[in-house]
């Protein structure tokens, strides 16, 4: 079976980093199935018109207009739209950084770290909530194309608010519909959802088949079949592609970054960085900064 996994890098993107914010809005219109897929930034998107069905870590939900989504780096996602229609939603990438600043409220932060797990990734707005949501989407989206000053802190303030909001929903909504299964591979999604909930903590594919009670031969010649590179491939794209974003969006020392997306030896994450990259970790940075 074919790949159907795809990585896309936000750092390749025009629109990506302008005004050297790690930030970028756009209103996207789809008329087309977005296939299955997952990057290092984080999305937060609002449905304005149209119908479809987005799936997401493997759980599918309804998107209509006040549909709003709530990806984590590296979620997986993907968008079922029906023959013949379209779907237009505001779409926001960022670095998670900008609203886990030394500043965060460490409850918001700690909440906000939650999404996906253990709490829902997308909400369906109606009345008041939609009016006010999607004004600070709209104002955040007018913002980004202005040349007023200050700027990027008005965008930093819209986003931690549209944060904050989502979560206090929570609250007041309920949790998401659990969903329905995607029909892909089960046991291959299983093993795609954990590695990328723990993609930064000591995991091999050993420990994986305890935690899957599964045969770690078997989950090996059935994760390549399905994903298309090996399990230790894949992990060092998915910390790499982090690690990049980290490089390119923060002050963080490389020694930190290596850390952050789980690599305890520094020599390690150098040469898989290079391998993966064709460029040292400080020679990315380096290029980055241009």
């Amino acid at each position: 079976m074919s790949r159907f996994l795809e990585f896309q890098d936000a750092l390749t993107l025009k629109k990506f980093g302008k005004d050297d914010l790690p930030f970028y809005v756009i209103i996207s219109r789809l008329t087309k199935n977005y296939r299955l897929h997952y990057h290092n930034f984080a999305e937060l998107s609002l449905v304005i018109e149209g119908t479809g069905e987005e799936r997401l870590n493997g759980k599918s939900h309804a998107l209509q207009r006040g549909t709003v989504s709530f990806l984590l780096p590296n979620h997986m996602h993907e968008i079922v739209i029906p023959p013949g229609t379209a779907l237009a939603k505001y779409c926001c990438m960022f670095d998670l950084n900008i609203v886990l600043s030394d500043g965060c409220d460490p409850i918001v932060r700690n909440q906000i770290l939650k999404i996906g797990s253990e709490l829902p990734s997308h909400y369906d707005l109606s009345g008041e909530q939609l009016n006010y949501f999607s004004k600070l989407m709209e104002d955040t989206f007018k913002e980004y194309n202005s040349d007023q000053l200050g700027k990027n802190t008005i965008i930093k303030s819209k986003l931690s608010e549209a944060c904050v909001f989502l979560l206090r929903t929570v609250h007041s909504q309920g949790p998401s519909d659990p969903g329905i299964s995607p029909g892909r591979p089960g046991i291959v999604m299983d093993m795609l959802k954990y590695i990328h909930r723990h993609y930064n903590e000591p995991l091999s594919l050993s420990k994986l088949s305890e935690t899957m009670d599964r045969n770690a031969s078997y989950l090996s010649s059935l994760f390549k079949r399905h994903v298309g590179q090996s399990f230790v491939g894949y992990m060092h794209a998915l910390r790499i592609g982090r690690a990049a974003s980290l490089l390119s969006a923060t002050t963080m020392s490389v020694s930190e970054v290596a850390l952050e997306v789980g690599f305890d030896n520094f020599r390690t994450f150098s040469k898989v960085f290079k391998e993966v990259k064709g460029l040292t970790p400080q020679e990315f940075r380096r290029q980055s900064e241009q």
